[in-house]
């Protein structure tokens, strides 16, 4: 249940990915499967910032926060460095970037020492749009293209196409129309490549941003 509503928010299915998570935490709450309750509201935090229902994200990320980060656990985080990085993310879309820089370069230190390529390509890319936001243009810029060249080495398609979309809004708000443009349509052409529609739609609502 746990990985369907991973492979759903990869689709953009948000509304599905939620119910499959709290699907998961109910069926795991207070037993002896507890941690994988623990997980699972992590990525529920993460949907629930997309989907801007912000009180509950920020209510399940502060309580996720307080789990990865508690000293007894911090020796179990290195497997757990995939959800890190998620939660890093949900604080972006919560803007909250001190924690979520936190976040990132904690699961980039364990992506580093157990050579996770995913999770170090999927941490520069969200450091990257902390960077946009607060418009250090130059780190954004390094940081997507060193995600870019990771995902393009291990044939990720659908990080990839995300790493190109968000590497197209940093060139959209430099000004760079062109650029922007450019990369937002490899999204949309990678996006539809692995079948996501709801991805397509959302990338090429952007575009049509660009193309105005």
């Amino acid at each position: 249940l746990l990985s369907i509503g991973l492979y759903k928010i990869d689709l953009w299915e948000l509304s599905e990915s939620a119910q499959l998570f709290q699907q998961v935490i109910n069926l795991a709450q207070n037993t002896a499967h507890h941690p994988w309750a623990e997980i699972a509201a992590v990525c529920l935090s993460l949907v629930n910032s997309y989907l801007k229902q912000y009180p509950s994200a920020y209510l399940l990320a502060d309580e996720c926060y307080q789990n990865i980060t508690a000293a007894a656990n911090i020796e179990k985080t290195g497997r757990l460095a995939y959800f890190i990085q998620i939660l890093g993310q949900t604080y972006v879309n919560l803007k909250e970037f001190s924690k979520a820089k936190e976040l990132y370069s904690m699961a980039l230190q364990f992506a580093e020492e157990s050579h996770y390529t995913q999770v170090k390509a999927k941490s520069l890319n969200g450091l990257a749009e902390i960077y946009r936001r607060q418009q250090e243009f130059g780190l954004a810029l390094n940081n997507h293209l060193a995600a870019i060249e990771l995902l393009d080495r291990i044939g990720a398609k659908c990080d990839l196409a995300e790493a190109y979309f968000q590497l197209g809004l940093t060139y959209q708000e430099m000004g760079k129309e062109e650029e922007s443009r450019d990369n937002i349509e490899k999204a949309v052409r990678l996006f539809s490549e692995i079948e996501a529609p709801k991805q397509v739609e959302k990338v090429s609502e952007q575009l049509l941003k660009t193309n105005r």
